[in-house]
This record gives C-alpha cells, structure tokens and sequence, in this order.
C-alpha cells in the first residue's frame, strides 16, 4: 500500500491540475430553532453575497431531536421556516458532522418529497458540491429535497472523507487509502430524522449520487443500505467482488471521464483493460442485479461540445437498470458541472463542455427506479 501522506498529496496535486483541459447526540434546545440556521437565496443576481454568507455567516444548529429510542419519531413537516439552503449541525458516533439542506418553497411539508444525497471529493465539501451540480435548480422545477454532506473531517479538509469499505476490503484505485472510520450510514440516518422535520420524505424514492471518493461511498451506500432506491456514482470505483453486498437489486448510473487521471476509468469502464484484481464496477453491478454481460452503446449528444457514450446492460430486471456513461477524453470532474471558487478542488471538479451528469442521473432515476 502506498504512503498515506504521498497518496493524499497525489490527489489533490491531480485535482487541482484537472481545471486546465450510531448513536446520534443532539441539543434538544436547538431542535426546531431557525435562529441558529443560515439560509442561502440562490438567485442568479446575489450568488456572491450568498457564497459569503453560506462560507463565512451561517452558524450551524444540531437540529435532530434526541429522542428516546422506543418512541415513535415525531409528526414528519412540522417544523417551519428551514426552506431553501439551511447550513446544519449533528453530532453522530462522537463526532461533529455539518451538511447543508435544500428544500424547494413550494411543495407542501406535508406532502412526501423524493431526496437525493450528494457526496463531495476529496477536499472538498457539501458546498461546492452543490455550486458544481446546480441540483437545487433541478430540486425546483422537479420537486425535490437535497442533501450536501460534508465529509468525516470537515468541509476542504485534508482528512478521509467518508468510510467507503468494510474491514477486510478494499476498493479499486486510490479509494483505499483514504477511507475514513467514522460511522457515516449513522449520519445519513441522522440527517434523515432531521430534514423529515421540515419536510415529509418520500421514503420509496431516496437516491443517493457522489464525485470520486464521493462516488465510492454512493457504491458503498448501494451495496448496503437498502433505503436507498438507486445510485449514481461519478468517477469512483468499487470492490472487487460484490458478493457480500446485502442489498437485493440497485438501478444504477455510472460517469467517468476516458481521461481520469486521478481514479482510473478501468474502475468502471468494461471496455478498457481492468485493474488488475478489479473487474469493472460496470460489470460487476450488472452481475449482482441480474442483468446479461452484454450492452447496447447508446451516443451522448451534448449542446456543450464534449462527446460520450452510454453502455446500457441487455436483460436487466425492472428494478436493476445498470448504465455507465463515458465522455471523451474528459479529466477528473463532474460532467457539465459548473466551476465554482468555494473551495480549493471547485474550479478544477467541474468539465461544463460535456452533457450534464446531474440532468442524466436524474432522468435515469426517473425511469428505472420510481
């Protein structure tokens, strides 16, 4: 195994260069406070007051109720006033864990909502995430809620963002070696209690997707957590065998860039010579949802210039829709996503000359696996 130190290092010096091409403790007193949350208006006009205000003016609340464990959860949509971008606060297995919310105005508390939760890169955080998929503009117009975590470590640490295997495993590529400790399915599940406060979730639609190491733990969600209806992991990779997997069938979409030079794209793609003990992630899904070997290539088109192609698994069972989309000779960095400053990895984890990821995973979402 590499040195730690070397490989954290050979991350992000390959990052920054890609831009050129469970048991949760709260506060009760805080839980319904919106006193303590930070709201970000996300108008085109006032994005750089907003950044400010979401990096530097938000101050967090722990906003989950401490419950006791043998009393139902409370009444789901009751909570008002925590609509739009919310900065929050939780501390889960002992540590401080922060995420930022998003929840249109218009839909009813009430009323259940699909979710989606999206994982950041390796030094970078929930933030950017959120500035480079532009998911919050989706979340309007398809009526949806959204979560943007920031990693084990903080937002733009240096440390391992998220815990992406079990003890004994290992995961193709550099994913290994910064994998973190921490109890992050105890996060989900904290986050989850909290937003359902706000809003009424659509338990039967929750999805989970993520960039590079990100993307590693929405595969590792997808191989254990049977909450979530279907993944979409961008530029990551998996384990060598999926066998121990407990979930049944996963529709998933994967993205990576030909050019990756950070997470090597025989990670996922079938049709490039695999790593060596690693099929490829594309295959391997296929295998654990049922699906034949074979795949149809379906051409991306893109109004942005980037070219890709879609390999869409043959015979796969309604609920084990399995797709990988590659794009030509793209870097590390999310698909049509939208550079941003908040962060020293946003710039760089963003390719906007290619077909947006965030608009394929969601239509994939919506059709195999609603």
């Amino acid at each position: 195994m590499r040195p730690r130190g070397t490989v954290a290092a050979l991350l992000f010096v390959a990052l920054a260069g890609c831009g050129s091409s469970g048991k949760t403790t709260t506060r009760p007193e805080d839980a319904g406070s919106h006193d303590d949350v930070a709201t970000r208006h996300d108008a085109a006009s006032d994005a750089a007051a907003s950044r400010d205000a979401r990096t530097h003016d938000a101050r967090s609340s722990d906003s989950a109720r401490d419950a006791p464990t043998d009393a139902p959860p409370p009444p789901c949509g009751t909570r008002t006033g925590m609509r739009g971008f919310t900065h929050r606060s939780v501390t889960v297995a002992g540590l401080h864990r922060t995420y930022l919310i998003y929840l249109p105005a218009a839909p009813d508390p009430k009323t259940p909502l699909p979710f989606v939760f999206v994982f950041h890169g390796y030094t970078m955080s929930g933030l950017e995430m959120s500035d480079i998929t532009q998911y919050s503009a989706l979340a309007d117009s398809e009526g949806i809620g959204l979560a943007f975590p920031d990693g084990e470590t903080g937002a733009d640490s240096f440390g391992d963002p998220w815990n992406v295997e079990n003890p004994g495993q290992m995961v193709c590529g550099y994913g290994n070696d910064v994998s973190a400790t921490g109890n992050d399915f105890a996060f989900i599940d904290a986050m989850k209690s909290d937003v359902a406060l706000d809003q009424c979730l659509d338990t039967a639609h929750l999805y989970s997707t993520g960039f590079s190491m990100g993307a590693y733990f929405t595969e590792h969600i997808g191989c254990y957590r049977s909450d979530m209806r279907a993944i979409a992991p961008h530029s990551g990779g998996t384990l060598a065998d999926l066998s121990s997997c407990t979930t049944g069938h996963v529709p998933i979409i994967l993205f990576h860039g030909t050019a990756d030079p950070v997470i090597d794209d025989a990670c996922d793609d079938p049709t490039v010579t695999p790593d060596t003990g690693f099929p490829p992630a594309a295959t391997l899904w296929a295998a654990k949802n049922g699906c034949q070997s074979t795949y149809t290539t379906v051409p991306m088109d893109s109004d942005a210039g980037g070219t890709g192609q879609c390999y869409v698994y043959d015979g796969c069972p309604a609920d084990g829709q399995v797709e990988l989309c590659t794009f030509n000779g793209m870097v590390h960095c999310w698909a049509g996503g939208t550079p941003t400053d908040a962060g020293p990895g946003g710039g760089a984890a963003a390719c906007p000359t290619y077909a947006r990821a965030t608009a394929r995973e969601w239509s994939f979402f919506k059709q195999y696996a609603w």
